[in-house]
């Protein structure tokens, strides 16, 4: 079933049909990810599969050229295409991959070639690699201690060269900023000198350049670099092919895979946040520093032998051309094997060597390759899998009118009683069953248990009573799962440090939940929602905003926060000085006009269903920190938000930025809305 062996006329070469399918679609995957060619990857790939080196170079090169048009395509449809920037990276690096050219021409004259690239090669890749992990660890750290996270846009770097006022200034409409033309050009010389120096596409050196020195946001490095790769890896092609080392038929099998795949990678973008994509990129270069080493290893060994095997392979065959060389003596194993058997041990021994870790150089970036677009394709599945199950509680809530089914968690502290008042407030405009969880064994703090009680009962709320038995984060999630709404007290840890702990029930249950939580702070009463929105929005939570608000009477305000570094922040210097809050908000609302269609539409259809006095806010700065701002400014008694994604590998758990929201907010209960 699986033994579809393919012959490659041009090499020579017979392979595996579904190999190759399978590695284009792991690649492609991968490429549609993170915004490279990927071949580091295929290369070493195609090589242990069969291919002779020359061969593997010039069909990946085809592979990518293919794979990048459809995965440019589906970024462009995403708006993670800036074609602006692209043309002018390409610009400089075409004038740099020809200056990494000479330098290589010169030192294949002095016989220094080899050590040099793969030193330089592995420098880089390990440099980019725990580079980007240790910028991971770091947000990590501060998001563990309050710190809102970060995107790449806003490392120190890339503001400083967006600084520079260095005419001619280009307006980068896409990733959101001005720049100088001869700093985009700059990075382009650079990238591509390195690219023709190291003999590889770029991509994995363009896309951090991109984030770290430009300043474009991940997602929109992505898909630029792809659309950069589109142009070099169809000159590459061409070249190979012009050489007749392309063996056009296992192209066209990997880029059946490569297309698809390519469609996967660039969707699942839409469900990583930029900082996991530079985490999965970070392990994908130190694994490929650790192949090149692997190689290097290989390439030690096999100058034991090289040069007598050469020396007999041109007596044998009567060529002089090195590549040409190399494809006879990949044609003629059997030949090679007997010449082998005829030579010193050390020879042979050595020859050994080279081959086995020329394998584990290629079966690393294979495995690589597979570990890495499943744990992308988890990351689609789960995000479409969420976003159905969202839509079909939508759909029911409207359809079946499944609406108040309410669990309020509450113990023995008069700390709990806020949250049941809020939880009776709304439960009593929503209907439905309400039930009263109480975290002690019956019988305890009875009169805290009755005053719950009587709360509700006031509202008109005839509560069920349940008493939980076992450890109350465990009992409240469980008992929260077909709950429409969970309703929690919050009050901290430490009396000293009030902001920054939710009480270690209520942050398990947040970090855990199962249902969309309320957590109570301080106040009551629900007067003032605000409602904190993305473009594109989450309708749960837009629904979810909507239903309290029509439940409590209360006035709703749409918040949409620009995240830094903005268009505004890159014109600062421009500005006058004495810029007063209504310029500033008229050139926002000029640049932002696109969103502020969207949430000016969200506003008609609140007021239509019978929200009173709905408005729209436009702030712009670090969205946890607006968020939190505008609540105190605007005296907002609930913060309506979605759940987020927190900053692991895997996001399986609450988002940091709705969690801290709830942490820190100083006066406004939050409602996190479960995707």
């Amino acid at each position: 079933m699986f033994d579809w062996i393919v012959y490659l006329p041009i090499s020579g070469t017979e392979i595996n049909g579904y190999a190759l399918i399978l590695l284009g679609f792991t690649v492609g995957v991968i490429g549609g990810f993170f915004g490279v060619g990927g071949a580091f990857m295929v290369t070493p790939a195609l090589n242990v599969f069969g291919f002779p080196m020359a061969y593997a170079i010039g069909t990946d090169m085809a592979h990518i050229a293919g794979k990048s048009i459809v995965a440019t395509a589906k970024h462009r449809k995403f708006g993670n295409v800036d074609v602006k920037l692209g043309v002018l990276m390409i610009i400089g690096t075409v004038i740099g991959i020809e200056v990494g050219a000479t330098l290589i021409m010169w030192l294949e004259k002095i016989g220094r070639i080899g050590p040099i690239v793969r030193t330089t090669y592995v420098i880089l890749l390990f440099g980019l690699g725990f580079f980007m992990l240790f910028e991971y660890i770091k947000n990590a750290r501060g998001l563990s201690k309050g710190v809102p996270p970060v995107d790449v846009g806003k490392s120190k770097l890339a503001l400083r060269m967006q600084k520079i006022n260095l005419p001619p200034m280009i307006d980068l409409k896409v990733s959101g900023f001005k720049i100088s033309l001869w700093i985009i050009v700059g990075v382009g010389v650079l990238t591509g000198f390195l690219a023709g120096f190291l003999g590889v596409g770029g991509g994995f050196i363009r896309m951090p350049a991109l984030m770290y020195v430009i300043g474009s946001p991940t997602k929109v490095a992505v898909g630029t670099d792809l659309f950069e790769v589109m142009f070099s890896g169809a000159y590459g092609a061409f070249s190979y092919a012009m050489k007749g080392r392309v063996e056009i038929l296992a192209a066209i099998i990997m880029l059946v895979g490569a297309a698809v795949g390519a469609q996967i990678g660039a969707t699942a973008t839409l469900y990583a946040r930029g900082t996991i994509i530079r985490l999965y990129f970070a392990y994908t270069m130190i694994a490929a520093g650790v192949s090149v080493i692997f190689k290097h290893i290989a390439e030690e060994n096999k100058a034991v032998f090289q040069v007598a095997l050469n020396e007999w392979a041109k007596a044998s065959s009567g060529l002089s051309d090195k590549v040409e060389l190399g494809i006879w003596l990949h044609n003629n194993k059997e030949a090679v094997k007997a010449w082998l058997v005829l030579q010193p041990e050390a020879i042979q021994q050595a020859q050994a060597m080279s081959k086995m870790w020329s394998s584990y150089s290629g079966y690393l970036m294979l495995g690589s390759a597979g570990g890495l677009s499943a744990v992308i394709m988890f990351w689609l599945v789960r995000g479409v899998l969420r976003e159905r199950a969202e839509a079909r509680t939508v759909e029911t809530v409207a359809r079946e009118g499944i609406r108040g089914q309410m669990v309020i968690a509450a113990s023995c502290q008069p700390a709990d009683l806020p949250a049941i008042r809020m939880g009776a407030q709304i439960a009593r405009g929503m209907g439905g069953q309400t039930e009263l969880l109480v975290c002690e064994e019956a019988g305890v703090c009875e009169n805290h248990v009755q005053e719950g009680k009587r709360i509700l009962e006031q509202a008109g709320i005839m509560p069920t009573l349940t008493f939980a038995q076992g450890a109350p984060y465990k009992e409240i999630l469980a008992r929260s799962v077909d709950a429409h709404i969970l309703v929690m007290g919050s009050r901290p840890l430490d009396p000293a440090w009030p902001n920054f702990y939710l009480g270690d029930n209520t942050t398990k249950v947040v970090r855990s939940m199962t249902t969309s939580t309320l957590v109570v702070r301080g106040r009551d009463q629900v007067r003032k929602i605000l409602l904190c929105l993305d473009v594109p929005h989450s309708q749960a939570t837009v629904d979810m905003a909507q239903e309290v608000a029509l439940a409590t009477g209360a006035t709703l305000e749409i918040l949409y926060v620009a995240a830094l570094p903005t268009l505004f922040s890159a014109y600062a210097a421009e500005m006058p000085p004495a810029l007063d809050h209504s310029a500033v908000k008229d050139f926002l609302s000029d640049y932002y006009s696109k969103e502020l269609v969207v949430l000016a539409k969200i506003k008609d259809e609140l007021s239509a269903a019978g929200v009173k006095e709905v408005s729209v806010r436009l702030r712009e700065g670090i969205v946890e920190e607006e968020i939190l701002r505008e609540s105190v400014e605007g005296d907002f008694d609930l913060i309506v938000l979605k759940e987020g994604f927190l900053k692991t590998p895997f996001g399986l758990f609450l988002g940091r930025l709705s969690s801290s929201v709830a942490a820190h907010s100083p006066q406004a209960s939050v409602l996190i809305v479960k995707r």
